[in-house]
């Protein structure tokens, strides 16, 4: 049997006030590694996500505030942060080819300034942002199994050029976590906020067949 298993992380910042910019996302972890056990993909992500004690997605709970408890910054720009990661994997055996991915929140690289919570303004605005970042993972996660699932003649492929699909995919991730937080200027814009949100419901809507 042939496994891999890999793990891409980023970390999204995410600005309660305007006057200065956030810095770029930066990635929480980068490893990679390839494995020829457990056999059971999801014994080797439930594994690597334990490390992190990574909250996957879910469509029946929203992100609350209590799920952020790392600790914030003393100064900075920044109300709030979310880390999350896209864990998959895959394997062979044969011709036969398995795939899994999961969306995970980072609790404990997440944070949330004590001012922001207590806002009765800042509090829903920052907290609607973060969600709908974490929204916009799932949606790529969804997007990961549907190309995988679709694929053809997977096992004959060479593991660099899976790697290469699944990182286009991760790239594209983050193009759009990127514009996300510019567009909104991370949350600020309200109308554009809206607008975001709404778009990743829709996303997730339509991607539901590829839902975990």
């Amino acid at each position: 049997m042939r496994a891999a298993l890999l793990l891409a992380a980023t970390a999204l910042a995410c600005a309660s006030r305007a006057p200065e910019p956030a810095p770029e996302p930066r990635p929480t972890a980068s490893p990679t590694a390839a494995r020829r056990s457990p056999s059971s993909l999801e014994a080797m992500l439930a594994e690597d996500m334990l490390a992190e004690q990574a909250m996957p997605w879910t469509a029946a709970r929203r992100l609350v505030w209590n799920d952020f408890r790392g600790k914030p910054p003393s100064g900075g720009p920044e109300g709030a942060r979310t880390a999350y990661g896209l864990y998959y994997a895959w394997f062979c055996r044969g011709e036969t080819f398995g795939f899994r991915v999961t969306a995970a929140l980072h609790p404990h690289r997440s944070w949330v300034k004590s001012i922001v919570v207590s806002s009765p303004h800042e509090n829903p605005r920052v907290l609607q942002h973060e969600q709908t970042h974490f929204d916009l993972t799932e949606v790529f996660a969804r997007r990961m199994r549907q190309r995988f699932d679709t694929l053809t003649g997977a096992c004959a492929k060479p593991d660099g050029a899976l790697k290469a699909m699944a990182q286009r995919l991760v790239d594209e991730e983050k193009a759009m976590q990127q514009r996300y937080d510019r567009e909104t200027k991370h949350g600020l814009i309200a109308d554009k906020q809206a607008a975001w949100s709404a778009d990743a419901a829709r996303m997730l809507a339509a991607s539901r067949r590829y839902a975990q």
